[in-house]
């Protein structure tokens, strides 16, 4: 297993740009998807090192790329192979797994006509917020603990 990181795995893994990349300072949730692409690569570093005795970071990366572009095991099966790696089916299942667990998810923008539409609709707060509209109590229930 270590001939793939001596080949041509590690050398594609660091000339490949990647999505992984830390971004510029932004809102805190920008921080927490980092940490969780932080820790997603380090679990991959984890799994390669327990498997076949390297840890690499960039060559985590690319397997991560690679796991992203190829949702099925089979196609990320054969993109390993095409770039080297020539793991077992059940470790590459593992780390497909993983990424596919592990991989933060942007959470989707609303839409500017949706979110104005929300914002400006002429419903009042009862309609808005129908769990908060509920009254705490029954008023008959309270006038007869009232009188107890």
């Amino acid at each position: 297993f270590l001939f793939f990181a001596s080949t041509g795995l590690a050398a594609r893994a660091r000339s490949s740009p990647s999505s992984l990349a830390p971004r510029g300072r932004g809102s805190t949730m920008d921080a927490l998807l980092g940490l969780q692409r932080l820790s997603l690569v380090q679990k991959i570093c984890s799994e390669l090192k327990n498997h076949i005795g390297v840890d690499d970071k960039t060559l985590a990366e690319f397997i991560i790329e690679l796991a992203q572009e190829n949702s099925t095991l089979p196609a990320f099966m054969r993109a390993l192979d095409e770039n080297g790696a020539e793991f077992p089916e059940d470790f590459a299942s593992t780390l497909l797994h993983l990424v596919q667990t592990m991989a933060p998810r942007k959470r989707p923008a609303p839409s500017a006509p949706a979110a104005s539409a929300a914002a400006s609709s002429s419903s009042g707060p009862t309609e808005r917020f129908s769990g908060l509209a509920i009254p705490n109590a029954d008023p008959e229930r309270l006038r007869k603990l009232e009188e107890e």
